[in-house]
């Protein structure tokens, strides 16, 4: 299994048009592409920072899918103001 992530930052305002954002379209997209095992969206409002992390079946199912996730994340930063701050890939080596 492997994981992508976004880091995002921003004002109060933009994180909750981020969450708002991530709730109405990028969780159905993302659950809908081939090879996606989850998604999870995280805020952490005193540090002014939010995160995507997504899962993948393998490193191929997240290779796939990067052409849409690059898209998703300009969507993102145009419908919310929220800027893009980081982007990773991790294998994940376990989980509950």
């Amino acid at each position: 299994m492997f994981a992508r992530t976004s880091t995002w930052s921003g004002s109060a305002e933009a994180l909750q048009n981020w969450s708002d954002h991530a709730i109405s379209k990028v969780k159905g997209f993302v659950e809908g592409l081939p090879g996606n095992s989850g998604v999870v969206f995280l805020i952490d409002r005193d540090s002014s920072t939010a995160l995507t992390l997504t899962l993948w079946d393998s490193q191929a199912a997240a290779e796939a899918t990067d052409q849409f996730a690059e898209q998703s994340r300009a969507s993102t930063v145009a419908a919310t103001g929220a800027e893009l701050v980081a982007q990773g890939r991790y294998e994940v080596v376990t989980r509950s």
